[in-house]
């Protein structure tokens, strides 16, 4: 059954509105951003969307979507079950991408659930893109204003070649990562709803940062994080290591843009730069730890070892590779190789089933690293960890 308080947060209406007290409907901010465009503040380390409209209208999507991946999501899942089981098939056996899919494609509720969440999905992106063009000069220069400000610096290169496997719209965002100007703030917003609140205060990333390895040693002074995005892992490992030198790397210059003003909201410290992971420019042995956070399924696999590479070089001698994503470990049953592909088909994850297909343990230790595979067969994120040889 719907539950319309999933849709519409009262407490978010009555802020909207003025009827709940400041500290709660606006937090204050540092305040450090030489212009900053948040005509309704801020609820901790993020921006309110601008209007109450599109607060709504994203409240309503993230309604659905906690409705598709629950109710729905569960009764998709059962619907996988009962297939099997009236094909006497093991649910827990492996099976190959194409036989998941001539079972299950074409079934009315898995469909269901799947049109909903990508309808949903597809609507966050496409509102967020609209308004944030809508309203193209106050916010570009809100971004121009803050590339050359700091704390943190923002290096940018205009003449860069843009491999081709980075320009796909990744998780059907419009433009993708390198093709829209505002990629940072639709992307922000949308993973968002995507995480169902669960990363508003970058929550997630806070925690990943703490789990993340260390060298032998205990010396930690430089940290890179590739792929880096919107910088909200490489924002949290400097909380984490305070004294360290914190650098995020990434194709994307809007993604980058927006890391960098809003690493400057926070008042952290982070040198973001527009480098390719497979190429970073960086010397050797410089890195104490080089790390990423879901990066590496959006990656290809000629790309991948190639990047396994390079981190081997920047690494110093005893530093850590931290490269965090999706487990391989879990058994690979129908209902996982059907959700992959579904990922990789309607979610426009293109090397999602390269990624899948990959022997990250076996890739880390050709280019160089011993390896301890920690990863439990249970868990989302594989923790595959590389050691540089001291």
């Amino acid at each position: 059954m719907f539950n319309r308080r999933s849709f519409v947060s009262v407490s978010s209406f009555l802020a909207g509105i003025g009827l709940l007290p400041a500290s709660k409907s606006a937090q204050a901010k540092s305040g450090k951003l030489p212009v900053d465009i948040a005509p309704r503040g801020a609820k901790g380390r993020t921006e309110r969307h601008p209007t109450l409209d599109l607060e709504s209208r994203q409240d309503f999507m993230a309604g659905v979507t906690l409705f598709a991946n629950g109710e729905l999501g569960i009764a998709s899942r059962n619907r996988v079950l009962d297939i099997l089981a009236a094909k006497k098939l093991n649910p827990q056996k492996e099976m190959p991408i194409d036989e998941a899919r001539a079972l299950f494609d074409g079934d009315p509720v898995i469909g269901m659930r799947d049109r909903m969440w990508h309808s949903a999905h597809n609507y966050e992106h496409d509102i967020l893109d609209e308004y944030f063009h809508a309203n193209a000069d106050k916010y570009l220069a809100e971004l121009e204003a803050a590339d050359k400000s700091g704390p943190g610096t923002l290096e940018l290169n205009p003449d860069m070649k843009v491999p081709d496997y980075t320009r796909h719209e990744i998780h059907q965002q419009p433009g993708g990562y390198v093709g829209n100007p505002f990629a940072g703030h639709i992307y922000h917003y949308a993973t968002n709803m995507f995480y169902r609140g669960g990363n508003d205060q970058d929550q997630r990333h806070i925690s990943y940062a703490a789990a993340c390895p260390t060298p032998a040693d205990g010396s930690v002074k430089r940290i890179l994080d590739i792929g880096t995005g919107i910088g909200q892992f490489a924002v949290a490992l400097k909380e984490r290591f305070p004294d360290a030198d914190v650098h995020g790397i990434d194709v994307g210059a809007p993604m980058l843009r927006y890391g960098h003003m809003r690493a400057i909201d926070l008042d952290v410290e982070v040198h973001f730069a527009q480098r390719l992971a497979e190429e970073t420019g960086f010397p050797d042995n410089h890195f104490d730890m080089v790390v990423s956070y879901i990066m590496f399924h959006e990656v290809p696999a000629e790309a991948t070892r190639k990047i396994y590479a390079e981190a081997n070089r920047i690494l110093r001698p005893g530093g850590v590779f931290y490269p965090m994503d999706f487990n391989h470990a879990s058994p690979r049953n129908a209902l996982r190789q059907y959700g992959e592909w579904k990922d990789h088909r309607w979610n426009n994850e293109r090397w999602r089933l390269e990624y899948a297909s990959l022997d990250i343990v076996e890739g880390m230790r050709s280019a160089g690293f011993s390896v301890d595979d920690q990863s439990d067969k249970k868990g989302t994120f594989a923790r595959v960890i590389g050691t540089k040889a001291a």
